[in-house]
């Protein structure tokens, strides 16, 4: 697995004692947000690390659980736009994978198959039960599949919301703009993680996290998103994805019955679009939406497309098991 090196270590705690002015204040200030901004769910243990976790509405034996699933960097803020809308249905989980928003330390095995074990371990200590609809953003798309691989009989259906292909991470594929952009990615998000503990990320105005939230909740994702710990977690994930994209390749198919809609962006590039297309191949009831006018962050710009997809599912979840009844 691709880990941050000793070398990268060494050289963040060596910034860290030359800085150390700069780094009491980047302490100072992270822990007075933390006090500022209160978590708006629980925090709930998973073992070596507390996971912060919002749960709104009311469940029905009758009406999956919808789980929520951030994109890369991403929060449960994130869906503040979809989750209260849904939340009038039945019962919604959002949270905050290790490292992010209110939760603490990151993970050691950040790849879809940790988070997988991480979202398991939060939902045995909530107590939701199945069934689930899954819905996972870009990269959150995938832990969502692998959920789905790994938990046949818990998962009525799932909404990839513009979510990543796992080519997009496999090397072999890429051509030369995508190396480019790839090393450019990393390079920010590895300079976020050396330079984080003096505080510099923060004078430049650039957190980890969604921006396009509405001010009052944006406030809090920035300020949660100059943590140390925001910018460890960041590039730990980016640095697994390869692995992350072997696990699904490496998976069980998912049921050929299982209902998924494939919500696409309609702003995004051809390439993007194309890798949208692929995903039309997981089962024989997967269709694709797309939300027109929309870039990657669908549930931001156009929420109601995410709200509608969902609901969508509800609804034939609950005619299916309204037949099955009928035909006993």
């Amino acid at each position: 697995m691709s880990k941050i090196n000793f070398t990268e270590s060494l050289l963040r705690v060596i910034i860290s004692l030359i800085g150390l002015p700069f780094t009491g204040i980047q302490a100072a200030l992270s822990k007075y947000f933390l006090h500022k901004y209160k978590a708006p769910g629980e925090m709930i243990s998973a073992g070596t690390h507390l996971l912060h976790a919002i749960v709104t509405g009311n469940g029905t034996s009758n009406l999956p659980t919808i789980l929520l699933e951030s994109g890369m960097g991403g929060c449960a803020l994130d869906w503040s736009l979809v989750q209260p809308a849904l939340a009038k249905h039945t019962k919604v989980l959002s949270y905050d994978r290790a490292g992010f928003g209110w939760s603490t330390t990151p993970i050691s095995e950040p790849t879809c198959e940790g988070y997988v074990r991480d979202l398991r371990e939060l939902l045995t200590q909530l107590e939701l039960e199945p069934p689930y609809i899954l819905v996972g953003h870009s990269y959150g798309g995938m832990i969502m599949r692998l959920f789905a691989s790994k938990y046949p009989e818990e998962v009525s259906g799932i909404i990839l919301v513009d979510s990543t292909h796992e080519q997009r991470f496999i090397e072999s594929t890429f051509n030369q703009i995508r190396y480019e952009e790839r090393l450019r990615h990393l390079k920010r998000l590895r300079m976020g993680y050396l330079l984080s503990p003096i505080g510099l990320p923060r004078l430049l105005k650039q957190p980890i996290g969604a921006k396009r939230l509405p001010p009052p909740v944006q406030q809090k994702v920035s300020a949660l998103g100059y943590r140390n710990n925001a910018y460890k977690a960041a590039y730990l994930e980016s640095l697994c994805t390869i692995e992350s994209a072997l696990q699904l390749i490496e998976s069980e198919p998912l049921d050929s019955e299982l209902p998924i809609i494939v919500l696409s962006a309609g702003r995004q590039n051809e390439d993007w679009q194309q890798s949208q297309k692929k995903l039309l191949q997981l089962t024989a009831k997967t269709r694709q939406i797309i939300a027109t006018d929309s870039w990657h962050s669908i549930q931001l710009y156009q929420p109601q497309a995410v709200i509608d997809s969902v609901l969508n599912l509800l609804r034939e979840h609950y005619r299916n098991q309204t037949d099955k009844q009928a035909s006993i």
